[in-house]
């Protein structure tokens, strides 16, 4: 049991797209499409949604505090460790107290570069699968990143949250955020990580450009992208509307 709880159970190595990354992936989707579903459905009501929302809501913070004192406790971690360091971190934190509260600017802020987030995780996982069984660490990293998915993905189909170009701004402020959270107060703390990946070769690397330019403009496209296809319901519904229009008398 220590040796699970510490990650040492299992042969050290770099396991990504190996069976235990696929499954914990497979997993994870099925869960992700499931809860969207429940919060797509007609047959459930909105009082068991919030119910639902709230439960995983719920069940994400509370595992950031069982972690972090499985880490003090019993890894032997100091307590400076608990700061959470990763964008992925932070978020982690901040989106089920989001939820919990109902911050609408916070959902514009956090929700978007959350679920990115997230959804890179599992494609590029370096340095979280780095056993071949499920110890407590990989675990950790596994849930951390779900709720990230979960979160927003429920919100979003049960018409709470959805992305859109407007709300690009308020996404930018949610990244500098985490950029003084990552290169700023983590610094203050004596932690000296890439933790914002501008040192390393995620998602990749343009030969002479710094990472720190490639990747911000690699993570404005995508959001807004993501963006504009939130937008489209009612770029069509404004067509239709138009297109239903008598024409004008001359």
């Amino acid at each position: 049991m220590y040796n699970w709880l510490i990650g040492n159970m299992g042969t050290p190595g770099e396991y990504m797209y190996q069976p235990i990354h696929l499954l914990s992936t497979a997993v994870v989707l099925a869960v992700l499409v499931a809860v969207m579903l429940l919060g797509a459905s007609k047959n459930l009501g909105e009082k068991r949604k919030m119910g639902l929302l709230h439960a995983i809501c719920w069940f994400q913070l509370g595992f950031e505090v069982l972690w972090r004192l499985v880490y003090l406790l019993i890894k032997g971690d100091a307590i400076s460790c608990w700061w959470p360091l990763f964008p992925c971190n932070l978020n982690g934190i901040l989106i089920p107290i989001v939820a919990l509260t109902d911050w609408k600017t916070g959902k514009k802020m956090f929700y978007l570069f959350g679920f990115i987030g997230g959804v890179l995780t599992f494609a590029l996982p370096e340095g979280i699968f780095v056993r071949e069984v499920l110890n407590f660490p990989i675990l950790k990293s596994v849930l951390q990143h779900t709720g990230l998915l979960l979160i927003p993905g429920l919100e979003l189909t049960m018409g709470h949250w959805r992305p859109g170009l407007r709300q690009l701004p308020w996404v930018i402020a949610g990244g500098v955020v985490h950029l003084i959270n990552s290169e700023g107060i983590t610094r203050l703390l004596g932690f000296t990580g890439d933790y914002m990946f501008f040192r390393s070769g995620l998602p990749f690397v343009i030969p002479g450009v710094p990472q720190y330019i490639t990747l911000s403009v690699f993570a404005f496209v995508v959001m807004a992208a993501i963006s504009l296809v939130g937008d489209l319901p009612d770029i069509l519904a404004d067509r239709q509307k138009t297109s239903e229009q008598p024409p004008a008398v001359t």
